[in-house]
């Protein structure tokens, strides 16, 4: 997603880096409008929202193609468009640390062209 490095300094105008973020789906909500000219909505429009809990990255090591991430615990809960979701992942417990095995490859990475 793109994240505004200023976000925190609300004078300072919005400045934007592509990052990866790593988390647990919770819920999927589905949102739909009728026509309401009034919020510039012309017609019955669908939007499909995922409610995300971040994983709190601790280390990311690549080893041999496979990219691991580990974390110990889990942050905030976020609402994103449905289409912010990438691929899936799996993970595995050892002594309480967390890993993240992500095998997607650069196929599955976003990238993101400037509005130039």
């Amino acid at each position: 997603m793109l994240v505004d490095i200023f976000a925190r300094q609300k004078s300072r105008p919005p400045q934007f880096k592509l990052e990866t973020f790593f988390g647990q789906l919770q819920h999927l909500f589905c949102v739909r409008f009728v026509e309401c000219p009034d919020l510039d909505i012309h017609s019955e429009t669908t939007i499909l929202l995922a409610a995300i809990r971040t994983c709190v990255i601790t280390k990311n090591v690549l080893l041999e193609g496979l990219d691991m991430h580990d974390y110990s615990r889990i942050g905030s809960l976020h609402f994103v468009d449905i289409m912010n979701i990438q691929c899936l992942v799996g993970r595995i417990v050892d002594r309480d640390q967390w890993t993240i095995l992500d095998r997607s490859g650069s196929l599955a990475r976003a990238t993101y062209i400037g509005d130039e």
